[in-house]
């Protein structure tokens, strides 16, 4: 039994100036006891954690950094999304010229086309002339002697919407009787001036198809030149940690290096 205290005592010794050392490092208590139980003293280890928060060191910086020549990509996307060719006109790409003039063209032949379709239909009712009028090619007098029906609601169609009384008298069999009688039927010349309008609002609508599809694709290629760009740029930069412990708090230090 004494021989075993006396172990136990100089193993305790030589422990504690190790766990006292270990504690200051870690901020932790360390407690050593010697236990005397019935049978033989046993050697007790007790810690004790202290729990802290790091807060923000005083010598923290934080650095914007502008790389030279470095375009913003999402900046060259939504210019070019707006005004095709503008985003390349941003980035200096020669493909600006190319999608600015599709973008002229595109608005001209739209002009053009709705232009084309006024006049059609401006020579459509022309030649149809007006409905009150009983020497016009079509007539609300003709279609109701011809018919003997009321053309009420055929008026008040007129009155309201124009554009689809002409469809009506066009291509509706219903209404061929207020067309006046001729060698060459005047149904037939009036709705060729109508068929025509239409393939104008087709090639229209086809214009402004193309005005969207030039708009995504100048974003597209805004977006994808403008990475081509900044790829050697963003080759050349590196962002470096380093740890470091000062005044007895730790630290972070991060930098971007930019190699030449």
């Amino acid at each position: 039994m004494k021989a075993a205290l006396v172990i136990a005592l100089a193993a305790c010794a030589v422990a504690a100036p190790r766990c006292a050392a270990a504690g200051n490092a870690n901020g932790s208590l360390l407690a050593l006891s010697l236990v005397e139980g019935p049978r033989e003293p046993s050697l007790v280890l007790a810690q004790r954690t202290i729990a802290r928060t790091w807060g923000e060191s005083e010598e923290s910086t934080y650095v914007v950094v502008s790389v030279p020549d470095w375009k913003s990509e999402p900046w060259a996307m939504a210019l070019s999304g707006i005004v095709p060719g503008a985003g390349q006109q941003y980035l200096g790409e020669k493909s600006a010229y190319l999608f600015a003039l599709i973008e002229v063209g595109g608005w001209l032949a739209r002009f053009h086309f709705q232009d084309k379709n006024d006049y059609l239909r401006s020579e459509a009712a022309r030649f149809r002339g007006d409905p009150y009028d009983s020497t016009s090619a079509w007539s609300f007098a003709r279609w109701e002697q011809g018919t003997g029906g009321d053309p009420t609601a055929i008026q008040t169609l007129y009155e309201r919407d124009s554009e689809d009384f002409d469809a009506r008298i066009a291509h509706d069999p219903t209404y061929a009787a207020g067309w006046a009688q001729e060698t060459i039927p005047p149904q037939d010349e009036f709705r060729n001036y109508l068929d025509r309008a239409d393939g104008m609002l087709q090639r229209k609508r086809y214009a402004s198809t193309g005005l969207w599809f030039n708009h995504l694709a100048a974003a597209y290629d805004a977006l994808r030149a403008a990475r081509i760009h900044n790829f050697p740029l963003r080759q050349d930069l590196q962002l470096k940690l380093k740890t470091s412990w000062h005044s007895g708090s730790p630290g972070l230090k991060a930098t971007l290096e930019r190699t030449f």
